[in-house]
């Protein structure tokens, strides 16, 4: 008997996934749970196993290809497959989806439903979240117009269409017109020879230009630029940095862990920052912990890993965590639980350069913080010139619901962090 397995949801909005690599070959025999596949979606690589023991009878897809969730990825036959349902003849429902490896220690996903031809029933694009406020608002997402990327449904569809079922206005709760014109495709004249290559997309990148273009186009940007005095922290670091020789167990410190323990602390005399906001319901959510999420630049594009409640962690915890976060982002081995749940996003500028940016906030948040290079400067001090360490920051806010008064206190409560970090003991006294 032969069992057909296809990509399960492996994260919450994801609708496709690259292959990655094959860990077996055609006709390979392999046992209940072993993996067999590597895919990249738009979030992080993983490793999907076998639901049953017997042999590779199908490879349905070559590496590089993209899979739509839903789609078989390869066929299972022998004596340990008879035990496993077939997914073909039947629903799968969520506790019946594949395991995945440790790479995902997140929540169970929400199993993929069988490809519309071999169920007759259209597939919906929708993320799981959005799959159950459908449930809960007692709408058939099958019958919603998907207006998000791709057809993709989207809360504010679910919410629209209920409010129709209803009988309420529509247009009272319709969303923004953008315009319909078509994107700019004109040639333009090449200079020079040779062949041009064009490159598609990977779905981690389709992701940040979505996610991106959403937040620049629905939500009012300003930036606030300050400089910071640091040369407290500059001198407390070199202090635990030699420390730190003596004790081979200590984590690496670097700047980072300190500042982000130094953000968490500011963050606590700023609770407004530490939100979420829904524009549709008008709605600012601000929450009693902080989850600190910190934009990393790896091979695979821009990934967010995240740092929960990083107010009640020491600042050595918070470096080893950062630590593991950056080696396994870099090798995009980060699991999907641990890039949701930011509620504060710091961009770490300070390794590759530069002075100023303009950061784009992670929505649905509503502020996001670049921090530059820590340097030496002249600067002027009691009327007199001197050398200073100053740092710049740059910090992002949502102008609907932050001023820019409340950015300027934000930095200044950062910077009296920095000039002296011994107020993070006095406090705490």
């Amino acid at each position: 008997m032969a069992v057909e397995f296809r990509l399960p949801d492996v994260g919450e909005g994801v609708h496709e996934a690259e292959v990655v690599r094959w860990l077996v070959a055609e006709g390979d025999q392999v046992e209940e749970n072993q993996p067999v596949i590597e895919v990249q979606t738009d979030k992080a690589v993983v490793e999907l196993p076998t639901p049953a023991a017997g042999r590779i009878a199908g490879m349905k897809w070559k590496e590089g290809d993209i899979v739509p969730v839903g789609e078989i990825l390869f066929v299972i036959e022998g004596e340990g497959a008879a035990t496993a349902a077939p997914v073909a003849e039947q629903p799968r429902p969520r506790e019946q989806a594949p395991e995945q490896t440790a790479v995902q220690t997140g929540p169970e996903p929400e199993a993929a439903a069988p490809a519309a031809q071999a169920s007759g029933r259209k597939r919906v694009l929708a993320a799981p979240s959005t799959r159950r406020l459908a449930r809960e608002l007692g709408v058939d997402i099958r019958q919603v117009q998907g207006t998000g990327s791709g057809g993709r449904v989207t809360d504010e569809d679910v919410r629209r269409h209920a409010e129709r079922m209803k009988g309420g206005d529509p247009a009272e709760i319709s969303l923004p017109t953008v315009s319909s014109a078509p994107p700019i495709t004109a040639e333009v004249p090449v200079i020079g020879t040779g062949e041009v290559t064009e490159t598609p997309l990977s779905p981690i990148r389709k992701v940040i230009a979505e996610r991106l273009l959403w937040s620049v186009t629905r939500k009012p940007h300003a930036t606030h630029f300050d400089e910071l005095p640091v040369e407290g922290l500059v001198e407390w670091r070199k202090r635990r940095v030699q420390e730190c020789k003596q004790d081979p167990s200590a984590p690496k410190l670097t700047y980072m862990a300190i500042l982000a323990k130094l953000v968490a602390a500011t963050i606590k005399h700023h609770p407004h920052f530490n939100a979420h906001y829904d524009a549709e319901k008008q709605v600012v959510r601000t929450f009693p912990s902080i989850s600190l999420g910190i934009a990393t630049d790896t091979p695979r594009g821009l990934l967010v890993p995240v740092i929960h409640r990083a107010e009640s962690k020491t600042i050595d915890q918070i470096a080893c965590e950062l630590n593991e976060l950056t080696v396994l982002a870099r090798e995009g081995k980060l699991g999907p639980d641990r890039l949701k749940g930011s509620t504060f996003t710091i961009s770490n500028a300070g390794s590759l350069g530069g002075k100023w940016a303009t950061p784009i906030i992670n929505p649905p948040e509503v502020a996001i913080l670049a921090i530059h290079p820590i340097e030496q400067k002249p600067v002027v001090v009691n009327g007199e010139l001197t050398v200073g360490w100053r740092m710049n920051v740059s910090l992002s806010f949502d102008h609907s619901v932050i001023d820019g008064a409340d950015a300027i206190r934000f930095t200044k409560t950062l910077a009296s962090y920095t000039a002296d970090p011994g107020r993070l003991l006095r406090e705490m006294i």
